[in-house]
């Protein structure tokens, strides 16, 4: 009696896939395929034992066969030599005749399919032309607009040029103020200082004034 094999499944996990996917994802799904190859391979051993049995029980009945076809060949020999040649011719014949048969669809089929292929590629002619006028159009338009946009980014990159040299004037002229600044600010302070000092010394001297009246 022939067995059923048993199929297996291993789930493949690709390297984009695992790469997408977080480390734990990934290990977990590598653990997956891990376990399913060793329950594929058990499978595997056991669908190997069920053909194994197989091939013996193939074997027996080939033997049988075998058997009684010796056995028919020895009935076949006792006909006539006459009616075995006869069949013969016959087999043969209807042999050829199915042959030519066969040829013959499949080269009416082979002919209905080269007729469908020119019948296509003519059509695929036809809509590549209407394409590469379309195309040829594109290109005449895509050539002049990448014109524009060179000349655009000519004159960008001479403004870029001329901002580039003011940004640069700027940043001397702020540098200069910036410089005049903490000199002014120095100033601001000392004279600050100054100015309290010396209104010190008149309070001084004023009241000295006022208590001598």
């Amino acid at each position: 009696m022939k067995k059923t094999l048993l199929t297996a499944s291993l789930i493949l996990i690709s390297s984009f896939a695992f790469s997408q996917s977080t480390a734990k994802s990934g290990l977990d799904k590598l653990k997956a395929n891990l376990d399913n190859a060793k329950a594929n391979l058990e499978e595997y051993k056991n669908n190997l034992k069920i053909v194994s049995a197989n091939i013996v029980e193939v074997n027996k009945a080939k033997s049988q066969v075998e058997e009684q076809k010796k056995q028919v060949a020895a009935q076949l020999k006792d006909n006539s030599s006459s009616l075995t040649k006869i069949q013969k011719s016959e087999a043969e014949v209807q042999k050829l005749i199915k042959t030519e048969e066969t040829q013959i669809l499949a080269d009416d089929k082979k002919i209905k399919d080269l007729q469908a292929m020119i019948a296509k590629l003519e059509e695929n002619k036809l809509k590549r032309n209407t394409n590469l006028e379309s195309y040829k159009v594109q290109l005449t338009q895509a050539t002049e607009e990448r014109k524009v946009w060179e000349q655009r980014a000519a004159a960008l990159k001479e403004q870029e040029k001329q901002v580039a040299e003011r940004l640069k004037t700027v940043n001397a002229q702020e540098k200069e103020w910036k410089n005049k600044k903490v000199g002014y600010d120095g100033e601001v302070s000392r004279w600050s200082k100054e100015i309290v000092k010396q209104e010190k010394i008149f309070k001084q001297f004023n009241d000295l004034a006022e208590a001598k009246k």
